[in-house]
């Protein structure tokens, strides 16, 4: 369901016309509107579209909003998180650039953050492995629990900062919102990597 608007600013995150973008956009942001990547889309680097199929031009970087808060087992996250596996697949069987995928999940109220922590490690794992097998190359896969995100703007910019990364260890990675508030999300993720 796509129905974001930023309170604070009265922007909705919708899909932007190609003749409001000044250049060509960076980052793309499809799925789940969230109110936390509503700075993220107002961003001049960032266009929205409506699905995977959808994106078009060259981004560098994919964010894939999901909203977990329906759902109400781990099962549910695991099959929410498979559809997501292959919107991955299209993507980089689609963007030649593309190095990264970002996902950023709200909180669920039944399902543990630990335990979303967990799932959501194990499937970028399982993601980028996917995508350098049958793509051959590298995409960095990070998914973000946004879960308790008071700072939309200081979310956006760390978001930025990582698709803007050329390097990476942290091939598949997944993290909080309070590993990422005082430090670079390559940098939480090189701390989980060692």
């Amino acid at each position: 369901m796509l129905t974001d608007v930023d309170g604070r600013a009265g922007l909705a995150c919708g899909v932007r016309p190609h003749s409001e973008t000044a250049r060509t956009p960076s980052i793309a942001v499809i799925g789940d509107a969230l109110p936390c990547l509503a700075a993220l889309c107002a961003a001049p680097e960032v266009e929205r579209f409506p699905d995977a199929a959808s994106v078009t031009g060259s981004p560098r970087a994919v964010v894939i909003g999901i909203d977990i808060r329906a759902l109400r087992t781990r099962r549910h996250l695991r099959a929410t998180l498979r559809d997501i596996e292959g919107q991955c697949a299209t993507l980089c069987r689609r963007l030649r650039r593309l190095e990264h995928v970002v996902l950023v999940l709200n909180g669920s109220p039944v399902v543990s953050e630990d335990t979303v922590l967990r799932i959501c490690d194990s499937v970028t794992r399982r993601i980028h492995t996917r995508l350098e097998q049958a793509c051959g190359r590298s995409v960095v896969i990070t998914a973000l629990l946004a879960e308790g995100c008071n700072d939309r703007d200081h979310l956006s910019a760390r978001v930025i900062a990582r698709a803007r990364e050329r390097d990476s260890l942290d091939a598949g990675i997944a993290l909080r919102w309070k590993e990422i508030t005082h430090t670079s999300i390559g940098a939480a993720g090189m701390n989980e990597y060692l």
